[in-house]
């Protein structure tokens, strides 16, 4: 009984440290306290991340507008569209960025509340938590830079922002 104990221990460690991939991996082993003390810190309150790497997010803004802060977003960091689609209610946006897929759903859960899943896979074991990290936060960033969701999102206006865009001339 103690040889099968140990033997199954055993096993558990070795297939732990071979599909890892990363650090994270024992971490989450020593719950959630562990994981919200590190790097969860700086994660915003209403952000909520699987041990895996995948964000979760809710916004008070309404679903097309949360689209296109994640259009923008991508622009920016340089992710390619691959693919836009919908199911049922669920928007869900597909991109590329250098050997990475990062997969987007919107879900619109009132017409002013929507739910954002974020995911960037590097393979298909490893995921990156960082770079989800840091896509959520340009999209907040592009959602911010309009005055009336930045009070939404709890952030300061720029002085320089209008209450429109301006038209070219």
């Amino acid at each position: 009984m103690i040889i099968r104990a140990f033997s199954l221990t055993a096993v558990t460690i070795f297939l732990v440290f071979m599909f890892s991939g990363c650090a994270a991996l024992p971490l989450a082993a020593l719950g959630g306290a562990a994981l919200e003390s590190g790097a969860g810190a700086v994660v915003k309150t209403g952000t909520e991340y699987t041990t895996g790497g995948t964000a979760y997010r809710t916004f008070t803004i309404p679903q097309n507008a949360v689209r296109a802060a994640v259009l923008e977003a991508f622009d920016r960091a340089g992710v390619t569209v691959k693919d836009e689609n919908e199911k049922g209610d669920d928007e869900r946006i597909i991109g590329e960025l250098h050997k990475r897929t990062v997969r987007v759903r919107l879900t619109p859960l009132s017409p002013s509340l929507t739910a954002m899943t974020l995911i960037v896979k590097r393979n298909w074991f490893a995921k990156d938590r960082a770079t989800t990290s840091e896509l959520l936060e340009q999209v907040e960033q592009v959602l911010s830079e309009n005055p009336s969701f930045a009070r939404l999102l709890r952030r300061p206006v720029p002085e320089t922002a209008s209450a429109s865009p301006r038209r070219p001339e």
